[in-house]
């Protein structure tokens, strides 16, 4: 695999711990896997399969979410 520079591989998201206070997350890419770290705890990593997996499981919460927050 080549890795070309400036390819990003790194992102900090703002999140919230479990204190509900202001925190930082992280998401990268390291040879084919996505890894994400809470602000509290270990990593987990996604490869292959899993990693669609992961993004249907959060586009889903995050419409269930919006409806939540639209509902009359």
């Amino acid at each position: 695999m080549r890795l070309t520079m400036g390819v990003r591989r790194e992102w900090l998201l703002r999140c919230s711990d479990s204190y509900a206070d202001s925190a930082v997350c992280e998401v990268s890419v390291s040879a084919g896997t996505v890894e994400i770290a809470g602000p509290e705890g270990p990593s987990f990593t996604l490869a292959g399969a899993q990693m669609r997996e992961f993004r249907d499981a959060l586009n889903a919460a995050i419409d269930q979410s919006d409806d939540d927050l639209h509902a009359p």
